[in-house]
């Protein structure tokens, strides 16, 4: 027997994603979408073609719907299916993912918005009740929200509609990821929130991001830079991969030493597939560079996505960014090496200017973007701490400004430009 879900972009139908008896998966366009000259491939790893694609690929770029690591077991386990069956797993949270699709059983249809009732506002008291019971329900399961959210951290999709929070109904496109603190490490959604505006600052494209206190809690609010409004208001899907999504790397794969992408792929990718690849792979090392100065070393390529269309493949914004090196318990290895150096403080500027030319960059450029940011970015810095009362009360980030500023400083040394 074999198990069905449709694969959907807004009303129209984009293939079939199906599961056989002894779990291999397959995934094949419809010969409508094929025909459609509005219509795209999923992702860069799964050209439009009449052919099936194969268990392998199939499962890269599904898997990587989902959430990782301990995330997707504990989802895995309140649904009481396998971690490793992404259709399981996507039949019962596939119908809001990451990007533009979403998955429907053969019998259901996803909703029109005109029919689609208004969101279901919620109170704080309420909404931190809910997030208390994230770790045992991940994404909320079982409220017939039917959502999923790649990454490791617990997180809720959420529509603010006024400055409110409110609930989605299933099937109904959000505006926002509301994230919660990370267990056991300290002040994650303030060292997040002060990551992305200091991104912001740098120049780089950045969601909005807010920080709010809600009874005691600290909530991250991040706006979806993958959902937009069109000219009559109505929020659109916006679609959306992964890098490894895009390489066809399966997420478990995600960090380089185990096997997943490095960086010189990121750029050849870019350099074959973004349609402004020049202005891409410039902004590319710009966050990658940003990354390393933030001391960031969870950049992996489940970290970088793309942005696609009928007639377009550009670089997606900076997300899930925050300073991972004032964590002692975590190691301080880069999750994509430059040159062959994976510890941060091995990294010297000959290993930069290695890196320039393993991925087709100019050196002189990347030293420059390199010294400008190391330059700037400490007064960006305190800057982003002082502007938020939220963010200059919290200690922890005095220590993530030690840590910068020291590595800034390291590198304008290096550079001699100190």
């Amino acid at each position: 027997m074999t198990r069905q879900l449709v694969l959907w972009f807004d009303q129209r139908t984009v293939g079939d994603f199906t599961q056989r008896d002894d779990g291999r998966q397959q995934f094949a366009y419809r010969d409508s979408w094929r025909a459609d000259p509005d219509s795209f491939a999923i992702s860069l790893a799964l050209p439009l073609r009449a052919e099936a694609f194969g268990d392998r690929e199939t499962r890269a770029f599904f898997g990587g719907l989902l959430p990782d690591d301990e995330a997707r077991q504990r989802l895995a386990r309140h649904l009481q299916v396998s971690a490793r069956n992404e259709f399981a797993l996507l039949a019962e949270v596939g119908r809001e993912c990451a990007g533009a699709l979403a998955l429907y059983p053969p019998d259901e249809v996803p909703p029109l918005p005109a029919a689609t009732p208004p969101a279901t506002a919620i109170d704080d008291a309420t909404l931190v009740r809910l997030l208390r019971d994230l770790p045992q329900r991940p994404l909320l399961a079982g409220r017939e929200l039917r959502l999923s959210l790649a990454g490791a951290q617990d997180k809720i999709a959420v529509i603010v509609q006024d400055g409110a929070l409110a609930l989605p109904h299933s099937g109904q496109p959000t505006t926002h990821i509301l994230k919660v603190p990370i267990a056991n490490f300290d002040a994650t959604v303030a060292n997040e929130c002060f990551a992305m505006r200091l991104a912001a600052r740098a120049g780089l494209p950045v969601p909005a991001t807010t920080m709010r206190v809600i009874h005691g809690m600290p909530i991250l609010l991040v706006e979806r830079f993958d959902r937009v409004r069109d000219n009559d208001g109505a929020l659109r899907r916006r679609h959306q991969e992964d890098f490894c999504q895009a390489l066809g790397v399966p997420p478990d794969m995600k960090y380089e030493a185990e096997g997943g992408p490095g960086l010189p792929a990121m750029f050849e990718l870019l350099t074959k597939h973004s349609s402004r690849p020049a202005v891409d792979r410039l902004l590319l090392l710009q966050m990658v560079v940003f990354h390393f100065l933030l001391g960031n070393a969870d950049a992996h390529a489940k970290n970088f996505s793309l942005l696609l269309g009928p007639d377009e493949v550009r670089l997606a914004p900076v997300y899930d960014a925050l300073c991972t090196l004032v964590y002692e318990s975590l190691a301080p290895r880069l999750a994509m090496k430059i040159d062959t150096r994976y510890a941060f403080d091995e990294v010297t500027v000959a290993h930069w200017m290695k890196f320039a030319t393993a991925v087709g960059l100019s050196p002189p450029v990347v030293r420059d973007r390199l010294g400008t940011m190391a330059a700037r970015l400490p007064l960006h810095a305190r800057a982003v701490q002082n502007d938020d009362p939220l963010l200059a009360a919290e200690p922890l980030l005095d220590r993530v400004m030690g840590l910068l500023e020291a590595r800034c400083a390291s590198v304008l040394e290096g550079l001699g430009r100190r």
